[in-house]
């Protein structure tokens, strides 16, 4: 086994490092862009459900 061996095993492992790095990254953004999401859609439960309490309220 020559030096080329070595190389070529160190850089496989650093791409699959690489690469499983990115993907958790990407899952973690993906998580947070849902919570954030769902926090939005609650925001806009809570305004429709005063604006729906101030209609019924005038009568």
């Amino acid at each position: 086994m020559d030096w080329t061996f070595w190389a070529g095993l160190i850089g496989i492992a650093a791409l699959w490092g690489l690469t499983q790095w990115m993907f958790s990254n990407r899952r973690r953004s993906e998580k947070t862009r849902a919570r954030d999401r769902e926090s939005a859609d609650a925001m806009l439960d809570v305004d429709r459900g005063k604006a729906q309490s101030d209609v019924w309220r005038g009568l």
